[in-house]
């Protein structure tokens, strides 16, 4: 009996967590949905439905750009979670299927040797049991391979968990693989910057790269102007504690100080210029980039965010100030507006902690942050 597989590419979430649009994420130089599409047909999977939703146009544009032969199918339930996605593209499966994988767009990671390595289980069992890939320890990863005699099942499931529910009830057979990219996936920045490193992508841009980034980006002289000097007294900072036996990464601070202001001209210039990295596939410059203005959790360390957001605020017009003049100089500004006054004074106030805790932690002085010889 010859066995012929299919793939539904789940690709109409709402991104909530990432905060940009998954499918469209670049991974090795292509969108996760179409790496997708390219692991699937390395391994001979000739059936592909693209499963769309959430920004459906943008995605089926791409789609029909890079992989035309691929179905799209525009789930107009996507808001009511992934079954719905599922029960979408398994509906408009062909009758000759012996079975499907299901797959996330953003778990992209899968290498084709994989699917194979699934299918030809399904093939000693049968296509009796569904089948799952496992890593090492850890728990189930994706996608499985499910027979087509559960399609009416599927389809009429109305418990609770939705796809994770209804796979439980059935014959399951776990197949251990040595492919770590079946339990990766892209919910977050910072799970795309473990996607990335686990495929061997850099994270961030070298400096060749950040300075195309800015002129592409039509950076006014002063921002750029800006960014330069925040990036030199972060590095100053940042070698003097490498000097102390520190981990920190100066060429990933490098490129987040003269990229964080460049969306300083928008509203919300910290998220949407994270928002814009992420888009271009720089995720560890994006979330660095999205801290510079209020770090989310009480300081305890000083890494490279705590570095950028500390010169970021030293730095003002074009010379080192220190935060103590800064506090007087916010509070004449603010004067008649309470309410922003308490969110500059908190932020100075969280630099002075840092200071503090590079004083502490490394024997860095007052004097040798405050000291302005930045040339590098």
């Amino acid at each position: 009996m010859r066995y012929k597989f299919a793939m539904i590419i789940l690709a109409a979430g709402l991104s909530r967590r990432m905060g940009v649009l998954k499918p469209l994420l670049p991974v090795g130089g292509v969108p996760a949905v179409l790496r997708c599409v390219q692991i699937a047909k390395m391994a001979g999977i000739a059936a592909i439905i693209a499963v769309t939703g959430h920004r459906g146009t943008e995605v089926e544009e791409v789609m029909r750009t890079g992989a035309p032969d691929v179905r799209v199918i525009y789930n107009e339930r996507y808001h009511e979670g992934m079954f719905s996605s599922v029960t979408t593209g398994v509906r408009e499966l062909m009758g000759d299927i012996n079975g499907f994988f299901l797959l996330p767009a953003d778990s992209c990671a899968v290498i084709s040797a994989t699917l194979m390595t699934l299918i030809d289980a399904f093939v000693k069992a049968d296509g009796v049991a569904v089948i799952r890939p496992r890593f090492g320890e850890g728990s189930r990863g994706h996608p499985p391979l499910i027979p087509v005699q559960y399609i009416p099942e599927l389809c009429s499931y109305t418990g609770d968990d939705g796809l994770k529910g209804f796979l439980r009830e059935l014959p399951t057979i776990e197949v251990e693989v040595s492919d770590s990219g079946v339990r990766l996936d892209m919910d977050s920045p910072e799970d795309y910057v473990k996607l990335l490193t686990h495929l061997e992508l850099p994270t961030y841009p070298d400096i060749m790269q950040t300075m195309q980034i800015l002129a592409q980006s039509n950076t006014s002289p002063d921002i750029a102007a800006h960014g330069r000097h925040v990036a030199d007294t972060a590095l100053k900072i940042a070698r003097l504690m490498i000097g102390q036996g520190a981990e920190i990464d100066t060429s990933l601070i490098e490129s987040a100080c003269l990229l964080h202001d460049i969306k300083r001209k928008e509203p919300c210039h910290d998220t949407a210029g994270s928002a814009f990295l992420l888009q271009i596939g720089y995720p560890s410059t994006a979330i660095l980039v999205g801290k510079h203005m209020d770090l989310p959790e009480p300081v305890t360390d000083v890494k490279e965010a705590e570095l950028l957001y500390l010169a970021d605020k030293l730095c003002r017009q074009g010379k080192i100030m220190k935060l103590e003049d800064s506090m007087r100089a916010l509070g004449e500004k603010f004067s008649s507006n309470p309410e922003a006054f308490s969110h500059a004074k908190t932020r100075i106030e969280n630099a002075k902690t840092i200071l503090t805790l590079l004083g502490e932690k490394y024997g860095i002085t007052e004097v040798d942050v405050y000291d302005d010889k930045t040339t590098m």
